[in-house]
């Protein structure tokens, strides 16, 4: 047993479930409000590094305060990928207005215009032929406000369709248990 401190009232708090879908295609001004370099790499040999972060949607009011979550390759054993994530920090910086950074946190509540879109799965699978990592919204596209072609935040009238969550079996198929055994003595109350 663990002591609050005090009463707990929970008809004071809103309850509302928010859903986890990802965000839906379209143009958002976004927020970084968190972030972190991790290794990456196998488990046994940690290899690279990449940034995680965490944005909130500014815009379109529809989505306001839902949660975009990122993720750039900063090293990479592949120089290709290393390429594509060194690019995609380099348009991140100019959205933001930023030309050079030190620390991620140099990115953090400062406003940018990202087009969001849903990517694709991973190539690996499961023992089942699912894919290892199910397709996720992703940046396609930074706006810089330096061209002068960013364009109003909307979601997109076109939407794909998502992937179902995979179907296995059912958490609880609704069937009675099965009855108990009658007339026999608990196994803890047999004399021994």
């Amino acid at each position: 047993m663990a002591r609050l401190g005090s009463t707990f009232n929970a008809t004071q708090h809103d309850t509302t479930q928010s859903d986890y879908e990802d965000l839906p295609n379209g143009v958002y001004r976004l927020e970084m409000e968190a972030s972190e370099v991790v290794e990456t790499g196998p488990e046994n040999a940690r290899t690279g590094q990449g940034l995680k972060y965490t944005s909130v949607v500014l815009e379109p009011e529809a989505m306001k305060g839902r949660k975009f979550f990122g993720f750039i390759n900063l090293e990479n054993q592949n120089p290709q990928a290393q390429e594509i994530g060194q690019k995609e920090l380099a348009s991140l910086c100019r959205a933001v207005g930023v030309t050079e950074i030190e620390d991620s946190e140099d990115l953090h509540f400062k406003a940018y215009t990202a087009k969001l879109g849903l990517g694709k799965p991973s190539k690996k699978k499961n023992a089942d032929g699912t894919p290892l990592y199910p397709a996720r919204t992703e940046v396609k596209r930074y706006y810089f406000p330096d061209e002068g072609d960013v364009p109003a935040p909307e979601i997109a009238a076109d939407q794909p369709a998502r992937p179902k969550a995979p179907t296995g079996a059912p958490a609880n198929d609704n069937k009675p248990a099965a009855p108990a055994a009658t007339g026999k003595a608990r196994p803890w109350s047999r004399a021994g």
